[in-house]
């Protein structure tokens, strides 16, 4: 009994313990106030965000289109055949505002026409199927407002989504040349303006990838069915939708023994369009380009010659190119390009040709493009070398080529099931082994993960597929078909010796990014045009190479040019004040430290249309990276010692306008008076670290921002909830994380004051007094901030450095805090993860309210006007028109168009901003977390401050020293520094 009576005491003594250490360990929680006043916060709509439905997670792979095609197939499902079903405004049965907003004369139109603005949630139609079988669904639309994004959808039948790809469909508008291109005064070529064109189209609803060849097809049962187009982006007009029968295209043979039949001739003249000369097009950056090569029309001559359309620009799929031509007779013609294809090191390229809009036979729905590292002369001709013939009757004709994957949708499609099963592979193994197994222990990993030996079996077995298929259709072995090889090699040694997965599980995720850069290489498809030729079938066109002879003339051309053209500059190059036909113009010097590619499509914007507005000329400079700080010697700095600084400095570093504006070498921007107008173009707490002396001394570009990144699938397999506040995530997330032997991702102490302002703000501390003239983390409220900020690494064990992103891929991390480029690098760089992960506003603490105050910053980049400018007016105007909705708008799609989504802009001004195609619900959660948003002040001095945090939290971390006596050491360091620099600059008297 005794013995018994001991055992009770011992096990309470201990659940006693645990209870207390529980208490004392718990971060402390406290109610705060809001990070920015309410009154600031009315300019971003309250948005609801549905954390359940968020967080309900739904396969993608189980609902894609190749998978319905498949369904499709298994259920005997048949095209249907002469069905033309149209729906107009008649049809439309319900809308969630119950009203439908018609209007008549929309471009041209007489009748009433649906007018879809973004406050219209969705339209439903009602339609009477007669026949059950496959129909493809046409719209006749035309695209409102002066956006250059496409249109979107989500379509619903029967109240489903009937998969993914019906989820964002595309609607395009047209654009075109405002002109032909005019010359600058050092002797380049400058693009034209792009303009739309205002035109109702009929357009079948397609991926918005351009994936597949053929429109979608969607499977109607007979009866009555509702169709419902829910709003995605950018605002449109619909006059009907047309239920079709798919088309059948017939092969040329028959095409051809048609044109036997009735008698046609073959043409004996041709003509020439110029590849840059195009008509119209589906997307403004697809646009005029330069290449120096001496065989192409016309050379270059040691300038810039806009002589071809295409390249990188022309690369996406669904991007389509429309020239305009007349034919001098009926007849039999072939059509020959002058083009060159080096992209994609071997892979071929696919473009879908139409006539008159119309594909003419099915050889042309994916017309291959082979790789040859020239140009080239080439006539669209069948497997055997025969050209193919296109009958055109006298007159006006037109000629399309869009951008198609082809046959490499099947590779597409097969790799990204690949890398969605080595994804589920390699977490399965980390699971059990950890991030960092043990390398001598037997994990027996084969016996204790179901079916995973046949996984890496199947696997190998589709990388041999993928090689041998993707070295067949190319010109040479692609880069890509090396990474088939290694990963095929690795899996064939753990199916060998299961013993050795642990230790290659680093190679295996090294193969897993290889796989899903391939999947990227292989979806872009580039292709230049210099001109095409609808020829004679009987005409001999060369294929026309450059001499040696040209190709030296052109290098001393080159060469003599280099010695008068500055090529840091971008265009035309300007003197401060010159006179055009007798008028003086003023011009402005703008210095930008960004890559050529952002400064040469600011330049061209500025050319195309703040020139044009203003009549101020623009000279513009590329600087380095780290070249425009206040802080060490760099370019922005001599210039300013030198007395030769720039008029304008973009993107220059949120520290540097107070710095500047310290040293009276950046200029008050709240003097001008229209700035109260520009600054609503921003968030409120975008501008705090701009602040010096009650004056605004810059402008935002772009801004940063944090939120909580979570794997969908892991997050629903575990059964958690995602965190609204700080104690939720103590609480509920992380023990499950850590049985789970999976880890919570928190940023780096190495960026220590915006790793810790969350917690200050949220607590309702500061970083600096009222005043600006000591630091004010010495109030309760900063050091609770302080206490839960080192506890999360200190007591949680969340790691104080780590790759989240490589981490993310894997599971190790299913949930971690992340900014705008960690958004970037897991929408780009992880295909794999497609629908399998998303975002929420960052965690915070509940307010007495019941708010959850969620206050985080992001370091913006900055537009200033620097103190030496003798153009202080004009250089204001340039920032007024940079900043501008449309400029910041049109820019965006403009770079991210050439250079990818990895350059996506994410600009500081809220509407363009909102422009950008995002995905609405992660758009949702952005501006839910911008109602919080604010940002550090910039104070005499306060450069000591990150540096002192992060020492003090290092002591805590790695020296095990008391929060409060590193906290107050830290405060005490600050102030010291803030005081010498306020004694340095005369703000304070030395009493010392």
């Amino acid at each position: 009994m005794r013995y018994s009576f001991d055992k009770w005491t011992i096990f309470i003594c201990r659940c006693l313990c645990l209870t207390l250490m529980f208490t004392v360990l718990s971060p402390m929680t406290s109610i705060a106030q809001p990070g920015v006043p309410l009154k600031d916060k009315d300019k971003i709509e309250d948005k609801d965000i549905d954390m359940e439905s968020e967080q309900s997670y739904v396969n993608p792979r189980e609902n894609s289109y190749i998978r319905a095609l498949r369904e499709y197939e298994e259920n005997n499902y048949k095209q249907t055949e002469g069905m033309d079903i149209i729906l107009t405004i008649e049809d439309i049965v319900e809308s969630n505002k119950n009203s439908l907003p018609l209007k008549t004369g929309i471009c041209g139109k007489n009748e009433k026409v649906l007018v879809w603005e973004d406050q219209d949630a969705w339209f439903e139609w009602q339609v009477d199927i007669p026949e059950s079988g496959l129909y493809n669904i046409y719209v006749e639309y035309y695209c409102l407002g002066e956006s250059s994004n496409i249109a979107q959808r989500e379509l619903m039948i029967d109240g489903e989504v009937p998969f993914n790809e019906a989820s964002n469909l595309p609607f395009y508008k047209l654009w075109m040349d405002a002109g032909e291109p005019a010359l600058n005064n050092v002797g380049d070529e400058i693009r034209p303006k792009q303009i739309e064109v205002a035109k109702w189209q009929v357009s079948p609803m397609v991926d918005v990838s351009g994936m597949y060849t053929k429109p979608l097809e969607f499977y109607f049962s007979q009866g009555v069915h509702t169709i419902r187009l829910n709003y995605v982006q950018q605002p449109m007009a619909i006059s009907k939708i047309i239920i079709k029968s798919p088309e059948n295209i017939p092969e040329y043979q028959e095409v051809i023994d048609q044109y036997k039949e009735k008698g046609y001739k073959e043409a004996t003249k041709s003509i020439r369009i110029e590849g840059e000369d195009a008509y119209i097009k589906n997307d403004p950056t697809v646009r005029r380009e330069y290449d120096g090569n001496p065989s192409v029309y016309p050379p270059a001559g040691g300038n810039i010659r806009l002589n071809m359309i295409g390249g990188w620009r022309w690369r996406k799929g669904n991007q389509e190119v429309i020239w305009k031509f007349d034919v001098p007779e009926s007849g039999l013609y072939k059509l020959t390009f002058r083009l060159a294809q080096w992209y994609g090191d071997g892979l071929p390229v696919y473009r879908q040709i139409k006539i008159d809009g119309k594909i003419p036979f099915k050889e042309m729905e994916s017309y291959k493009f082979v790789y040859e590292h020239d140009w080239r002369t080439e006539t669209l001709k069948d497997d055997n070398g025969e050209p193919y013939l296109f009958y055109l009757e006298e007159g006006e004709h037109t000629l399309s080529m869009t951008v198609k994957m082809g046959p490499l949708q099947e590779i597409i499609n097969a790799v990204e099931e690949d890398a969605w099963i080595l994804s589920d592979v390699i977490r399965d193994i980390i699971m059990i082994t950890g991030s960092e197994p043990d390398l001598n222990f037997d994990y027996e990993l084969d016996k204790k993960i179901p079916g995973l030996i046949d996984s890496f079996k199947e696997l190998s077995q589709s990388m041999q597929q993928h090689i041998e298929n993707v070295t067949a259709m190319s010109a040479r072995r692609p880069m890509i078909v090396n990474n088939f090889a290694v990963l095929k090699d690795q899996l064939d040694k753990m199916i060998k010796d299961p013993f050795i997965i642990p230790r290659g599980l680093n190679d295996l995720m090294s193969s897993q990014s290889g796989l899903t850069l391939s999947l990227q290489d292989i979806q872009e498809q580039p292709l230049n045009v210099d001109y095409f030729i609808v020829a004679s079938p009987t005409e001999n066109i060369e294929d026309y190479k450059a001499s040696a002879w040209q190709k030296l003339k052109a290098t001393w051309q080159n060469f003599v040019a280099s010695f008068y053209k500055d090529y840091d500059r971008i265009d035309n190059v300007y003197s401060a004040e010159e006179e055009d036909n007798g008028k003086p113009k003023k011009s402005i010097n703008v210095w930008v430290s960004r890559g050529k590619e952002w400064g040469e499509v600011i330049k061209q914007k500025a050319d195309e249309d703040f020139t044009t507005e203003t009549d101020i000329r623009v000279n513009m400079n590329i600087l380095p990276a780290g070249q425009m700080g206040a802080s060490g010697v760099n370019a922005l700095t001599l210039s300013i010692v030198s007395g030769k600084a720039p008029d304008i400095a973009l993107g220059v570093d949120p520290l540097s306008p107070v710095e500047l504006a310290i040293r009276d070498a950046a200029v008050d921007l709240s003097q001008f008076d229209d700035f109260d107008h520009v600054s609503k173009r921003f968030l409120p707490g975008v501008l705090v670290p701009f602040e010096y002396n009650e004056g605004i001394y810059a402008l935002p570009e772009t801004m940063d921002f944090n939120v909580l990144f979570y794997r969908k699938d892991i997050v629903e397999e575990l059964g958690i909830r995602i965190p609204e506040t700080w104690e939720e995530l103590y609480r509920s997330v992380l023990p499950v994380l850590n049985q789970n032997g999976m880890q919570f991702y928190y940023p780096s102490l190495l960026a220590a004051s915006s790793s810790f302002l969350p917690f200050l703000y949220q607590n309702g501390a500061d970083f600096y007094t009222e005043d600006k003239m000591s630091s004010a983390l010495d109030t309760s409220e900063a050091y609770k901030a302080f206490l839960e900020w080192t506890r999360l690494f200190k007591v949680y064990q969340i790691p104080i450095q780590a790759n989240f992103f490589n981490r993310f891929r894997t599971g190790e991390m299913p949930m971690g805090v992340g900014n705008y480029s960690t958004y970037i690098m897991i929408s780009v760089a992880a295909p794999e993860l497609y629908g399998r992960w998303g975002i929420a506003p960052l965690p915070g603490v509940r307010t007495e309210d019941g708010r959850i105050d969620r206050t985080a910053g992001g370091s913006p980049s900055a537009a200033i006007v620097l103190g030496q400018s003798e153009n202080k007016d004009e250089a204001w105007e340039f920032l007024k028109w940079w900043t501008d909705t449309d400029t910041q708008s049109q820019f965006g799609t403009d770079i991210e168009s050439l250079i990818g989504i990895e350059a996506r802009w994410n600009t500081a001004n809220i509407d363009a901003f909102n422009s950008i195609p995002w995905n609405k619900k992660d758009l949702a959660v952005f501006e839910e977390q911008w109602k919080w948003y604010r940002e550090q002040p910039i104070v005499l001095g306060g450069y000591f401050t990150d540096r002192h945090i992060k020492n003090a939290a290092t002591s805590v971390l790695m020296s095990g020293m008391n929060e409060r006596d590193a906290l107050e050491k830290a405060i005490k360091d600050i102030n010291k520094e803030m005081r010498n620099k306020q004694i340095e600059y005369g703000i304070i008297e030395d009493k010392r």
